[in-house]
């Protein structure tokens, strides 16, 4: 039987591997399924991540944490498994069985959260935390592969914005729920003696993961495009493509790196920030921002990628790029908003904007990455953005505004401000980096679908 010929990245090819998605079913609606439950095991990955933030106060009381040691659970605790494994894992999923990749994934990063409920000095919790960051570097790269694999024509950022989708609502799940048990601690602490209401939010997280884990079972593996195409593949493959094409890839991985700076730094101390600039408690700050998140990010991821497909659809090949800027425009002015606006509707309207855009940067980047990447190396070429996503936005954004906040401003009360110098400065940093890769992008895109067509 002869292979039909290539399509443009991202489409689904038109036959289906022995014990894959065939991708006449793909264009069914099957591959509705496959992306719904990667988008849960994305929303257990970032509750288990998310819910450090509205704990900041019952933490530091409990295991005498300052704000720096906060920073680097959030941050660098979080980084150093990911940068270890990330790739080696990638490999075998651009190989091998992605869903196994992703399932190994969801079990440690459960049971590390469950071993955070179990911590009872910072050493013990900066460890599982370490462990914690399997979530991302096990989940996203294979994830975005196999929704590469099973969306239709057409519908590739659409189904990546569908996949995003699940790290707001994972993120509202941990701040709603985090912040009213931190809220209700005293009625838990009468029914379940001797645990602390901090310990069973970190217990409830392990357990949706272990919820995402079992429906991951009903997903099959989906046809691997990267089987059927030729060419040199690994590591060493990913890393010549990409130093062939560097001026694109440091545009757009660039610009993606400053966008993820804002977004932990964001999602690390804007709801810290409502309590100590805004006068609200721990419950109600998360309440607000889980709120935010459930509401604003998840529409704000789906709707970045609607745009995207809406820009390519009006033949723009550099769709996700324009929609990347008007995204670092928006982050300049709403958080600073959320720190400065007195006014309790202000500081909330400027959350929900905020909220909205965290969700945009994961859809934006794996729709542009996977562009620019041949099947063959998608999931290492996002493994390395991963790596350096951690390695630099994740252990530096947090950090950066404790450290503007405690040794600049020179008060924890002014964390606001450290958030708001911190997200500006990277935001700006980010747009300069899209329009500047901006014709790299498009000239990558059009010398590709060339080589495909002859």
């Amino acid at each position: 039987m002869a292979v039909p010929p290539r399509r443009v990245l991202g489409a689904t090819a038109d036959l289906g591997g022995a014990g894959g998605i065939p991708a006449a079913a793909a264009r069914g609606s099957s591959w509705i399924w496959v992306v719904l439950v990667l988008a849960l095991c994305h929303a257990a990955a970032v509750a288990s991540f998310q819910v450090l933030s509205v704990l900041v106060g019952p933490l530091k009381a409990a295991l005498s944490l300052t704000d720096v040691q906060y920073s680097l659970m959030q941050g660098l605790a979080v980084a150093i498994f990911a940068s270890l494994l990330g790739i080696p894992a990638a490999t075998v999923a651009d190989r091998g069985n992605r869903r196994l990749i992703v399932l190994v994934g969801v079990a440690a990063w459960s049971l590390a959260t469950v071993g955070c409920a179990l911590a009872q000095t910072f050493g013990e919790l900066f460890t599982a935390r370490m462990f914690v960051g399997l979530g991302e570097v096990f989940l996203y790269p294979a994830a975005l592969s196999m929704i590469a694999d099973v969306a239709p024509p057409g519908r590739l950022s659409s189904a990546i914005g569908a996949f995003g989708c699940g790290g707001p609502m994972g993120a509202a799940l941990a701040l709603m729920g985090g912040g009213w048990l931190v809220r209700a601690g005293d009625r838990f602490s009468t029914a379940l003696p001797g645990l602390e209401p901090w310990r069973l939010v970190f217990l409830l997280c392990g357990a949706f993961g272990v919820i995402a884990g079992i429906l991951l079972l009903t997903v099959s593996e989906p046809d691997h495009r990267a089987s059927r195409e030729s060419g040199p593949a690994g590591i060493h493959a990913a890393l010549r493509h990409i130093l062939q094409n560097w001026r694109v890839f440091a545009g757009v991985s660039g610009g993606m790196l400053a966008l993820s700076f804002c977004v932990y730094a964001t999602a690390s101390w804007l709801p810290a920030m409502l309590v100590r600039d805004h006068g609200m408690s721990y419950g109600s700050a998360g309440a607000t921002t889980g709120a935010a998140a459930l509401g604003g990010g998840a529409l704000g991821a789906w709707v970045s990628g609607l745009l995207s497909d809406r820009v390519e659809s009006a033949g723009r090949r550099d769709g996700s790029l324009q929609v990347a800027v008007g995204v670092a425009g928006a982050f300049v002015v709403a958080i600073p908003a959320a720190v400065l606006v007195s006014s309790w509707w202000g500081t909330v309207a400027s959350v929900w904007v905020g909220y909205t855009l965290l969700g945009m940067p994961t859809v934006l980047g794996g729709t542009a990455l996977q562009q620019i990447s041949p099947p063959r190396m998608r999931a290492q070429v996002m493994a390395l953005q991963v790596l350096l996503v951690n390695l630099l936005a994740l252990s530096l954004g947090p950090l950066t505004v404790a450290v503007l906040s405690e040794h600049v401003f020179g008060s924890a009360r002014a964390v606001g401000y450290g958030l708001a110098l911190t997200v500006g400065a990277g935001a700006l940093a980010a747009a300069g980096a899209f329009l500047l890769s901006r014709k790299a992008f498009c000239g990558y895109r059009n010398a590709a679908d060339l080589e495909r067509c002859g």
